[in-house]
Order: structure tokens, then C-alpha cells, then sequence
């Protein structure tokens, strides 16, 4: 039967988009920041004046993108996500999205089921943000690097050094790295627990492995709520056979 996830293409599709958009909002308004202060007024007034009212357009759509992303796409694109995990755990219908071979268990119970399918997912995350760490970080110390050149190189414009600042330090270097390094462990987390809870055999007709599985299963969430990381489809497609081998491995040994 073929995959089908209509959860991803209704709903994270438009998230990647709006992500690429403001990437490349990040770098004109970086760009046009330092520029700005190359231009002279006096000599350039008109040059002066269409750059600074291009910097504040650039400057208004990022922020509206930024919002836009951060408070509609991302959340929209997770609950849809969370309603079809719920809906795939205890045969309901929380949404008319439809999601065929997303999950892989075979659990009946419910919670179990639930408390599996968490588990597949941190793995796909962790793995996931494993390898997107690989480029983050590599940027993230080169300009690192970069800045504390400049920084330490006494001819270097003060004004040059806040601006690179105010860029290096944003929410698409600095910012982004941690986030994705506090998804990644959390992610692990997450992973190591609920292997921990198949391993011991615990029966979840028990309200002790029922609540460990609603803790888990909300800390996750959580956790993918506040890290707002989009994770890479192309590293997902890519990879997606590699993975999924693992997991059934996985699966079977723990007998999910």
C-alpha cells in the first residue's frame, strides 16, 4: 500500500515555504544593514533615502513572516499532526487529514500503540536533527569565527561589528543551534524512556506505564512546540529507507 500523508503536504508544505521566505528575508535585511552604513547621505541623498525605505519594507516582512510562521504554520501544522497521531492510536476521527504507513507498529491497545508511535517518531527526530546539526554547527562556528576576527581587528567599524552581531546572534544562527541541539537531547530523551518502558514489560492496563506514556507523549509535544525546529524533508526522503530499517529492527527486538 502506498504512503500517503496529507498532514505533510496540506500542512508542512506551506511551513517549509514560509521557512525558505524568511531565510532569505534574514540575509537582505543583513545585507542592506551593513550596506547602509557605506552609503553617505550627504553625498548619495537619494541612494540614502531608497535603501533605508527598502531596509524598513524588507525589515516589516520579516517580522510579519516571522510572526506568521512562529504563531500560525508551525502551530497549525502540529496540532494537525498530534489529531492524526491520536486519531491513528485509538481508531477515531480527530481530523479528515489521512496518514497511511506514517506510523509503524502493530499495537491494538490504544495507549501502547500511542506511547510506539512516539517513540518511532523521536527516533526519526533525533536522527533527523543529528544530521541537520552537522551543517548548523559547522556555520555556526564559522561565523563564530568570522565575528571574532573582526571583533579582535581594531580597524574593523564599530557600527559594522553591531550589525554582524545583531545577525550572528539572531534566531537563525545562535538561537537556531541551541534550539536544535535542546531538540535533539530532548528527542533522545523521549527515546531512551519509552525504550525503557517496552523493555520492562510493563503492562499498560496499569496506570503506572499508562501515565509514564501520557508524561512521554506530552513532553514530546512540548518539546517539538518550543524547539519550533522544521525538520528537514530532503534529509527525511533521503534517508527514509535507512531509518525505517532501523526501527523495524528496533520494533522487533522490543516486540512492538
Amino acid at each position: 500500500m502506498p504512503k500517503v500523508d496529507t498532514v505533510g503536504d496540506n500542512y508542512y508544505k506551506p511551513l517549509e515555504q514560509a521557512e525558505a521566505v524568511g531565510a532569505g528575508l534574514f540575509w537582505v535585511v543583513s545585507i542592506l544593514s551593513i550596506a547602509a552604513l557605506f552609503v553617505d547621505k550627504a553625498t548619495y541623498p537619494l541612494a540614502y533615502d531608497i535603501l533605508q525605505i527598502v531596509f524598513i519594507v524588507c525589515v516589516l516582512l520579516f517580522f510579519f513572516q516571522g510572526q506568521i510562521q512562529k504563531l500560525y504554520l508551525f502551530p497549525r501544522a502540529e496540532d494537525k499532526r498530534r489529531q492524526e497521531l491520536l486519531s491513528n492510536s485509538y481508531s477515531v476521527a480527530l481530523t479528515h487529514e489521512e496518514t497511511v504507513g506514517y506510523y509503524n507498529n502493530d499495537q491494538t491497545n490504544p495507549l501502547k500503540r500511542l506511547a510506539a508511535s512516539v517513540m518511532e517518531s523521536a527516533f526519526f527526530t533525533r536522527e533527523i536533527v543529528r544530521m541537520m546539526l552537522v551543517g548548523q554547527r559547522t556555520k555556526t562556528v564559522g561565523y563564530l569565527v568570522i565575528y571574532l576576527v573582526a571583533v579582535l581587528n581594531r580597524s574593523t567599524n564599530l557600527e559594522v561589528l553591531a550589525v554582524a552581531a545583531q545577525a550572528v546572534f539572531s534566531e537563525d544562527i545562535i538561537a537556531r543551534w541551541l534550539r536544535m541541539e535542546w531538540l535533539r537531547i530532548r528527542s533522545e530523551q523521549v527515546f531512551d524512556n519509552l525504550n525503557r518502558l517496552f523493555t520492562g514489560k510493563q503492562a499498560f492496563s496499569r496506570p503506572a506505564a499508562q501515565s509514564q506514556a501520557i508524561d512521554l507523549f506530552s513532553f514530546y509535544e512540548t518539546t517539538k512546540s518550543t524547539a519550533a525546529i522544521l525538520l528537514s524533508s530532503r534529509l527525511f526522503h533521503k534517508h527514509n529507507a535507512r531509518l525505517t530499517r532501523e526501527w523495524e529492527q528496533i520494533r522487533g527486538r522490543l516486540g512492538i
